[in-house]
């Protein structure tokens, strides 16, 4: 059901996705925002709602079907948890309805945070009929080296100075892979960081102005590359 939350943002949560979107005014683009392994957690709704006050249309699909996991062995367990609809044709089909219930314009970004960095990096490398068009990326400490020629996106990353789960070889292989697709694309690296370091609700991870500042970067990013005149 849907949910006034401020004057700024109206807010539905359905069992498939939550959308965060302006009250008022024309939204002139969407983005698809794509939640880490720990599930559709608050700080993955808190970042769509930010989107929303800025003027897009943000759609996060929940991919583990309302579990939210707050240990790495939880999570592991979602990741691995086989659906009944692949991962992206859901991803695919929330920012569809959403695009419909809300005409955004024609061009769309996608947000991804670790896992949902991977899926954001798959989902812009794709010609595939039923994907849209990617038009801008934004991922927090994620990598994945696919082929991008048939992309027509821009990227930016966001990585932390220290990250178990990043390693430098295969942060090397994904810039390889973009600058052999003539892909642009910026890297942002925040001293004194880890994995998660963005979401405040990880609280041994979490680092408030590296993630300011990370966040001004994507919001930046998204309206120079999206809210087109």
């Amino acid at each position: 059901m849907s949910s006034t939350t401020c004057p700024q943002l109206n807010e539905d949560r359905s069992p498939a996705a939550f959308t965060a979107v302006p009250a008022r005014g024309a939204v002139r683009a969407a983005v698809l925002v794509l939640h880490p392994w720990w599930g559709l957690t608050d700080a993955i709704l808190d970042r769509c709602r930010d989107l929303a006050r800025e003027g897009f249309l943000a759609v996060a699909p929940d991919l583990f079907g309302g579990e939210v996991a707050d240990t790495p062995d939880e999570a592991q367990r979602l990741r691995r948890t086989r659906r009944g609809v692949p991962a992206w044709r859901h991803m695919v089909a929330v920012l569809k309805d959403a695009r419909a219930a809300h005409p955004a314009g024609a061009r769309v970004g996608v947000l991804g945070y670790s896992m949902g960095g991977h899926w954001a990096m798959w989902l812009a490398s794709q010609a595939r009929p039923e994907v849209p068009p990617i038009d801008a990326v934004v991922v927090y400490y994620a990598t994945r080296a696919c082929d991008f020629h048939a992309s027509r996106a821009v990227f930016q990353i966001h990585l932390a100075e220290t990250d178990a789960f990043v390693s430098a070889s295969a942060v090397a292989a994904q810039e390889r892979a973009l600058r052999s697709a003539g892909r642009p694309y910026e890297l942002h690296r925040y001293p004194a960081t880890g994995h998660w370091f963005a979401e405040h609700d990880r609280p041994d991870a979490y680092r408030p102005a590296a993630a300011a500042l990370a966040w001004g970067r994507t919001v930046g990013f998204f309206g120079q590359h999206l809210l087109l005149a």
